[in-house]
């Protein structure tokens, strides 16, 4: 520092000391408000660290009142939620609270508490002794009072202008908040308030995958966690029965009268349903498109479970109102008895799918599950001991459909689709032959050949073409068979292929059959570097959580969302919400079973990473499928001809590389 020498330097330093002393305090101020400044963010920051992964109320509530708690300075923690838009606010975690003041605070309502206040008018508002908020005060405030608590802080929580509840914080003595303060209380509401948002989001997803759009029904995925929860609860010592039950003449009605008609007729046929079950709602499941499955649990036999099921079919048998005309639709069922016909929910369901293919022969019939209808079917026999010929002798083929880039306009790469060319039956789509597969040993000669056969393609393509991608998709018993991720393993190395360019698709079915083992076989397949994609995402029998464990790197979004997307403001919000999930999650979103413009321009805007559908193009031979990219441009490949101008009415491309 520099200092006079001279009478009137030193006299002037003398004059200069108040000042200075001035600015040192002024720093030392400065200094502390940074300090807490700091402090204030760590806080925040910290609170928003631990709820990021917070996927449940109860647990982002506790994780806030422990964190308030311990760095509040504040006796009493409460965090309440607001049920509905009219209230009323129940506490969802408390602390330091004695029994008699968590009852008397349980339920707080939104006209005439300060926490309803603080929820309305979304500012925080501060509840003193002496002063009663909205003309009186709630009998908890008096009780608080009373142990000497005389100061609360309500501190609102809303998310895109929702109002979601609030937090609150009682003191022993008067407060007045500083602005740091302020700032402080904003940052956390605002964390807890997106952690809330999150939560609600993955909430009603997992709802949404667990039940039926149309009719509120539980779906397939549903039933499968009934009958878990029924095995759960020690209840396998008991039957459960299921009636499979399909309707008839649905199609022709669905072809003839439209869409609209055909949904109110499926809404009709569950009000019946559900009253032909005597009102047990959640036992009616809606398996498929006119396909529903009624669960008896502690059936007494197969005859019980039979008697019900002729019951159900005599009730849809009487005529149906829908849009003022009236309709005849009847229906058949199969049924099946638990365990004797079926340990678990898959195997059940398999056997009442056999009756129900009996029952059908003979319209408006029921036919019970018997081993005979299943083992020894003539088509099942000749397609187990053709099959493995069939792989052997060269009559299987792959088809392939190309996965659009919807923002960019090319080509990202191919789905392989395998088909058989049958000397006697013609070319079969895979529904037909893949469950026999699946069904023994003949599934893994059956995959590794259309892995084998799906890589050469690439090869071949990405020789003489920019960069592609290949997907594949493993069934159940892949994932069961302990050779197989060594067998796939080895045969993406011996194709020479960056493993990143191969994409394995599994249904989540698939991958709930036996969660497990999933992830040991899903591990062991990526630990080369190639991706995996959940298929027919949000229909399967699976938890969200489980996204967290297995090495997911995409989602392809079910056909039955798109299908409704731009008619069905319920389906265009899942298909959005799932977009935001993957990306939030870092995962990438394909869309398939894209058929008209608007699906393709709606998931355009979106912002969907790839979609498929035949609106694009149909599955085709290698030879056809290579027509569609453009040989030797830069960049990724362009679509050609039809398949172009199908993406360049999705809207304007933003050029040929990201």
């Amino acid at each position: 520092m520099y200092r006079p020498t001279t009478d009137e330097g030193e006299k002037g330093g003398e004059r200069d000391a108040t000042p200075i002393g001035g600015i040192l305090g002024d720093l030392i101020a400065a200094k502390a408000d940074l300090e807490a400044r700091n402090e204030a963010l760590q806080l925040v920051n910290e609170l928003t660290w631990r709820l990021q992964r917070r996927l449940d109320v109860e647990a982002i509530a506790a994780e806030t009142v422990d964190l308030l708690a311990r760095h509040s300075q504040a006796p009493l923690v409460a965090f309440y939620l607001l049920e509905g838009e009219e209230g009323p606010l129940r506490m969802v975690k408390g602390h330091g609270f004695n029994e008699r003041e968590m009852q008397l605070g349980a339920v707080l309502p939104l006209l005439g508490s300060a926490s309803g206040l603080a929820v309305r008018e979304r500012r925080i508002v501060t509840v003193r002794q002496g002063t009663i908020d909205e003309g009186h005060a709630h009998p908890v405030v008096t009780a608080l009072a009373e142990r000497g608590l005389s100061t609360g802080l309500c501190i609102p929580l809303s998310h895109g202008g929702s109002p979601l509840g609030t937090v609150n914080l009682i003191f022993p003595a008067h407060r007045e908040l500083r602005p740091l303060e302020v700032d402080t209380f904003h940052g956390i509401a605002r964390a807890v308030s997106l952690a809330l948002a999150n939560a609600r989001l993955v909430a009603d997803l997992e709802h949404l995958a667990f039940h039926d759009l149309l009719t509120g029904l539980p779906n397939r995925a549903g039933f499968h966690r009934r009958f878990t929860r029924l095995a759960e609860r020690g209840e396998g010592s008991s039957q459960v029965g299921l009636i499979l039950l399909d309707l008839d003449r649905f199609r022709e009605i669905n072809d003839t009268l439209g869409h609209t008609v055909g949904d109110e007729l499926l809404v009709q046929v569950v009000s019946r349903l559900v009253h032909g079950t005597d009102g047990l709602r959640n036992d009616v499941f809606r398996l498929g498109g006119d396909e529903f499955g009624i669960v008896v649990p502690g059936a007494g036999s197969l005859a019980e479970v039979d008697a019900a099921a002729r019951r159900i079919i005599r009730a849809l048998s009487q005529p149906l109102r829908v849009g003022g005309m009236g309709l005849e639709i009847g229906a058949s069922a199969g049924v099946a008895l638990s365990p004797e016909q079926g340990c678990d929910s898959h195997e059940l369901l398999r056997s009442a799918d056999v009756a129900l293919h009996r029952a059908k022969r003979a319209p408006g019939s029921v036919a019970c599950y018997a081993r005979e209808l299943y083992e020894h079917t003539p088509e099942r026999l000749a397609m187990l001991s053709d099959l493995g010929r069939a792989i052997r002798e060269g009559e299987l083929v792959l088809h392939f459909q190309p996965k659009v880039a919807l923002q960019y306009g090319f080509i990202e790469g191919f789905e392989a689709l395998v088909r058989w060319r049958h000397p006697r039956l013609g070319l079969l789509a895979p529904g037909r032959f893949v469950p026999f597969a699946e069904a023994t040993d003949v599934m893994l000669p059956l995959t590794s050949w259309v892995v084998k056969n799906a890589l050469e393609q690439l090869t071949f393509w990405n020789r003489h073409l920019p960069r592609l991608t290949m997907a594949i998709n493993l069934s159940m018993r892949n994932l069961l068979d302990r050779s197989c991720p060594d067998a796939i393993a080895g045969i993406v190395r011996e194709a020479g292929v960056d493993p990143a360019v191969v994409e394995f698709e599994l249904t989540e079915t698939a991958i709930m059959a036996d969660p497990e083992t999933a992830m040991t076989a899903l591990a062991r397949i990526t630990a080369s570097g190639a991706r995996l994609a959940i298929d027919d995402f949000g229909t399967g029998y699976s938890s969200l959580s489980y996204l967290k464990r297995l090495p997911v790197d995409v989602l392809k979004i079910d056909r039955s969302f798109i299908a409704d997307m731009t008619t069905g403001s319920r389906s265009r919000a899942i298909v959005q919400s799932t977009v935001q999930l993957a990306h939030s999650l870092d995962l990438g979103v394909v869309a398939e079973g894209i058929e008209e413009r608007d699906s393709a321009r709606a998931l355009r805007e979106m912002k969907c990473d790839l979609a498929q559908g035949f609106y694009f193009a149909q599955p085709e031979p290698a030879e056809i499928a290579g027509r569609h990219i453009a040989s030797g441009m830069p960049g990724r490949c362009r679509c050609r001809s039809a398949l172009a101008r199908a993406v360049s009415a999705c809207g304007p491309s933003s050029g040929s590389s990201r």
